[in-house]
């Protein structure tokens, strides 16, 4: 009985149209959020092309000094101090710095194809292991039995199979290839010079060296270096944004050099989080102004019901009680819009599948969009139920005053 009488004023159009706004703005929001996600695992993964290995994140920019005329007169190679890399790690957007370690002894590398050895000059430098992205099993040194694992850019590559072997008439390689042929690599340093095996296990798509493992190149100084401690000539620097104009206008201030991911790349990441964060404000916006239909719609049938609700308070009906009827009934409705608004998601995210699926872009899950649906349809309920009982005790002022005044 005290749902029919707390439901006759109930205006299904009031309610149909906060539904209404409701779903079209979660739906907004949860797409806005899937979309963010999809888009940035895209931008952020590394490409695995005949078989090479993916290495350091597109978060993370090497960072140099310019060769200028006075280091070339006076032989001074530019490097970083302490007091540079501590300047840099005080930056707020600088998650980190690691340092190129570049080896201080000789290195020659050859590779015997077909009878016919070719040999030449090779540097090697390391970066601290944790930023690679490799089998630990395929990056490991034992001194004891050992094996240089060798990771090569692949613009040395390019650089080899369409300038020395198309003009020289030498063979061209692939990558697949070159990862199977087996290479000697000779050290020489301390007046030593020792031969070992070497293999090919990746290959780098922008990061411009030949990387070796810290305990490979630790091993090596010891036995070969001069024992004198260099400054870091290229830095890595771990950054929320390649595209930060923080980021530009510190390098530029510093006459610091770029190299890593594509600026473009950077430009596309900065332009779809400003979209996508665009897309969420209104999803937002229409969101609250539906939650707003609502409030003005429960106030006016509280008030229309004022009444009613005076005289189930008068009759020893508490006001949990009847508060919990529209409460009930709001949650329902809620309920209802974050159902329709996940299958709304679900259908969007089948439909842009296929279009990110041609550019190998992965589809990421949707429990993320679907637990921030639910945590603002929390929210948004539990904002209901304060407002329903609020003015629920406004009535049952209202009848405690009236109480007072019959008695007097």
């Amino acid at each position: 009985m005290i749902r029919r009488l707390l439901r006759r004023n109930i205006s299904i159009w009031q309610i149909a149209g906060y539904a209404m706004a409701t779903l079209v703005g979660l739906a907004i929001v949860m797409a806005a959020v899937q979309l963010h996600g999809d888009i940035q695992g895209g931008l952020s993964s590394e490409s695995d092309e005949s078989g090479g290995i993916g290495l350091i994140s597109k978060r993370n920019i090497v960072i140099s000094k310019p060769v200028t005329m006075s280091t070339t007169l006076t032989g001074n190679k530019p490097g970083f101090s302490t007091d540079d890399i501590a300047d840099i790690e005080r930056q707020k957007w600088c998650g980190g710095v690691a340092e190129f370690r570049a080896a201080d002894f000789g290195v020659w590398a050859g590779i015997d194809m077909g009878g016919r050895t070719m040999q030449t000059a090779l540097f090697f430098e390391s970066v601290p292991d944790r930023l690679l992205d490799i089998d630990p099993d395929k990056w490991t040194f034992d001194p004891t039995s050992p094996m240089i694992p060798i990771i090569l850019s692949k613009d040395y590559l390019t650089l080899y199979n369409f300038g020395f072997a198309s003009t020289g008439r030498m063979p061209m390689i692939s990558e697949s290839m070159l990862g199977k042929i087996p290479l000697t690599v000779t050290l020489t340093g301390n007046g030593r010079r020792l031969s070992l095996p070497a293999r090919i296990v990746g290959f780098s798509s922008w990061l411009n060296t030949v990387a070796v493992p810290e305990r490979f190149m630790d091993w090596a100084h010891a036995e070969f270096g001069s024992g004198t401690a260099e400054m870091p000539s290229r830095l890595i620097v771990e950054v929320a944004d390649p595209a930060d104009p923080d980021v530009d206008g510190y390098l530029e201030e510093h006459d610091y050099e770029k190299a890593g991911p594509d600026d473009n790349l950077g430009r596309a990441s900065y332009f779809l989080n400003l979209l996508t964060g665009i897309i969420s404000a209104v999803g937002g916006v229409i969101t609250l102004l539906a939650l707003g239909i609502l409030m003005l719609s429960l106030y006016l049938l509280v008030q229309k019901n004022r009444r009613t609700i005076s005289g189930l308070l008068l009759l020893g009906y508490t006001p949990q009680q009847v508060a919990w009827c529209y409460i009930r009934l709001v949650l329902w409705i809620n309920a209802a819009v974050l159902l329709f608004a996940s299958g709304a998601l679900l259908i969007a995210r089948s439909l842009w599948r296929t279009g990110l699926a041609r550019i190998d872009i992965p589809v990421s899950s949707p429990w993320t969009a679907l637990l921030t649906g639910t945590a603002i349809m929390a929210a948004v309920s539990a904002a209901n139920a304060l407002t329903i009982r609020r003015l629920v005790r406004r009535c049952e002022d209202s009848k405690s005053k009236c109480k007072t005044s019959c008695m007097e």
